[in-house]
């Protein structure tokens, strides 16, 4: 008989450790997802404080896409020079030497010239 009045004891000994379990666990996972969240977005751009005018925008473009051109023209040029360059060493070169270090240095430059090309070509 001493046995029957434990069990509502146990019972609600249980009931109370899982929700305790329960309520930690939450605050666990809580903490997680808070300290894992995403960056702040950036606010919005306000149109009416737009201190550049549309004419000075498209004229600034201009003149960036004109200096990005010259700076083209002449990597391209420069590239042409240096494979010209090479072209002549080789022709000049018998073919046990054509892998020296001035060959390999020559191509190393040739291929960061094209490289910037590249890059200028994407713009």
């Amino acid at each position: 008989m001493g046995n029957t009045s434990l069990f509502p004891l146990r019972r609600d000994f249980l009931r109370c450790l899982g929700a305790a379990g329960s309520l930690a666990m939450g605050r666990t996972l809580l903490a997680v997802q808070q300290k894992h969240k995403f960056p702040e977005p950036p606010s919005a751009a306000d149109s009416g404080n737009n201190t550049v005018a549309p004419g000075e925008a498209q004229m600034s473009q201009r003149a960036q896409l004109k200096l990005n051109e010259k700076e083209f023209r002449e990597s391209l040029a420069s590239l042409y020079q240096r494979v010209s360059d090479l072209k002549q060493d080789l022709d000049s070169m018998h073919t046990a030497e054509i892998f020296s270090v001035k060959v390999y240095k020559q191509t190393g430059e040739i291929e960061h010239l094209a490289k910037k090309l590249r890059s200028l070509a994407k713009i």
